[in-house]
């Protein structure tokens, strides 16, 4: 098979994943969608049926990571690529195929279309590994900095141009099966957030094709909830600081290689 796309849900309902659906489906390249119930919780998926479409149910919610990583074993093998989406993305027919032929043209391990808003602005996607002011500086400080996200997110890059970044957003991903057997899936110490920080930084520093891919577009509504819901909030501060007593504070070598390997080939922008 050529991609097998992996969506996991909790308490969504059908209408919320309407869009969704019809966007994975259509697609010629998508051979087989599986969804992953988190907790049963989904009971639409009792009568729901398509004949791309298979079920996992899961008796607890383990997290983001967790459910995908159920799809990653149970079909390992079985395609040349995987992808991750979340259940917040829909887009024009052909957008998949013209990503996996992106990434199958030019051996391509992990990448990331152009994501955008609803309204059409671009959602930065595309980040370097970030040291904890960033990270912190850019939940809590950006009202008062309001630059503090331009370097770390790339704002100077110019995404009409594909390009090297070491952390891509977990919302739509296209991995390979050879950087899946490599990374073994996501660090289940991430229930929710940083856990495709991590995942995207371990396939980056195994030195597969990490690539940006300018030529495929999708939208995400991006709810943000932790920036709206205490408790969310508290999942990201937790992952945050996972995030950093696993791969360092302030001393983390592998985050400047690979940051300034970005850097160095990044292409700016023309500026106006």
């Amino acid at each position: 098979m050529n991609i097998i796309a992996s969506l996991v849900l909790y308490k969504h309902t059908f209408h919320e994943l309407e869009s969704t659906l019809t966007s994975l489906l259509n697609e010629k390249t998508i051979d087989k969608l599986v969804i992953v119930d988190n907790g049963y919780f989904c009971e639409w998926l009792h009568e729901y049926h398509h004949p791309k479409v298979d079920v996992i149910r899961l008796p607890d919610n383990q997290g983001f990571g967790a459910g995908h990583n159920k799809v990653f074993i149970d079909y390992q093998n079985k395609c040349d690529f995987f992808l991750i989406c979340n259940p917040d993305i829909y887009y024009s027919h052909g957008e998949v195929d013209k990503l996996f032929n992106f990434c199958k043209d030019n051996d391509v391990d992990l990448s990331v279309p152009r994501i955008i808003y609803p309204n059409g602005t671009l959602q930065y996607a595309t980040k370097l590994l970030p040291a904890p002011f960033q990270l912190f500086g850019r939940r809590f400080l950006s009202s008062f900095i309001p630059n503090v996200n331009h370097k770390y997110e790339l704002r100077d890059a110019d995404f009409d141009a594909a390009f090297f970044a070491p952390s891509m957003s977990g919302c739509f991903m296209l991995v390979s099966s050879k950087a899946m057997t490599k990374v073994i899936g996501f660090d289940l110490r991430f229930f929710m957030y940083l856990e495709d920080v991590d995942f995207s930084r371990r396939i980056s520093a195994e030195d597969l094709n990490v690539v940006y891919c300018p030529f495929s577009t999708v939208v995400h509504l991006s709810q943000r909830k932790s920036y709206r819901n205490f408790k969310f909030l508290f999942f990201h501060v937790i992952s945050a600081i996972k995030y950093f007593n696993k791969w360092g504070w302030f001393f983390d070598s592998e985050r400047l290689r690979l940051n300034q390997r970005c850097l160095s080939s990044l292409p700016e922008k023309i500026k106006k």
